[in-house]
């Protein structure tokens, strides 16, 4: 007669299946280190009739581990908030007046481009040396472009080893790599010359 045994641990699996004898044995053994190695019992909560309960004012007991308190991120001095690439924001103070007319020069044909043309106009034009994420968002949507669907994306993408045009290390850190540069002055197409 055959005998089926499947422990599951939080799959520390054990599958056993043989004759009755065969599994009793695997089992007896796997029971016996079980037991040997049992987590000692957890320390005795504190009861509401101890003492130190009784101490407070009938307040209630404090519990074992006080809950974390989340650090909130430092802020620069320049900065109003904390930048996510996932959820970009309008820059309101962004002058975008000129971008219609500097991005009109180009024809551009994806994502890596339109950060490489954004990010040229941010330095070049506004004089913003460490452009941000949101300034690049505001820029999409000052020249009417498509977003991104998964809008850090586009910057990840740019700084790939498929274009190389940016050096993405974080929302406020993106500068244009030496190949961008180049791609930028050199191979980017403009309209008038075909």
């Amino acid at each position: 007669m055959q005998t089926k045994l499947h422990i599951n641990l939080t799959q520390g699996i054990i599958d056993v299946e043989g004759d009755v004898e065969l599994v009793k044995a695997v089992y007896e053994d796997f029971k016996d280190r079980m037991v040997g190695h049992a987590a000692p019992p957890p320390p005795p909560a504190e009861s509401p009739a101890t003492p130190a309960a009784d101490a407070g004012n009938g307040a209630a007991p404090k519990s074992k581990r006080p809950a974390r308190k989340r650090k909130k991120a430092k802020l620069n001095d320049n900065e109003e908030s904390i930048i996510n690439p996932d959820a970009p924001k309008l820059d309101k103070s962004l002058d975008t007046s000129k971008l219609g007319a500097y991005f009109g020069e180009y024809k551009v044909g994806n994502h890596p481009e339109r950060v490489l043309i954004f990010l040229k106009f941010l330095i070049e034009e506004l004089g913003i040396e460490n452009p941000n994420t949101d300034q690049v968002y505001t820029c999409y949507q000052a020249v009417n472009e498509r977003i991104p669907k998964v809008f850090s994306q586009a910057f990840r993408d740019a700084s790939g080893r498929k274009f190389g045009y940016i050096d993405y290390n974080s929302p406020t850190d993106v500068p244009i790599t030496t190949v961008g540069d180049n791609y930028f002055k050199f191979d980017l197409k403009r309209k008038g010359a075909e």
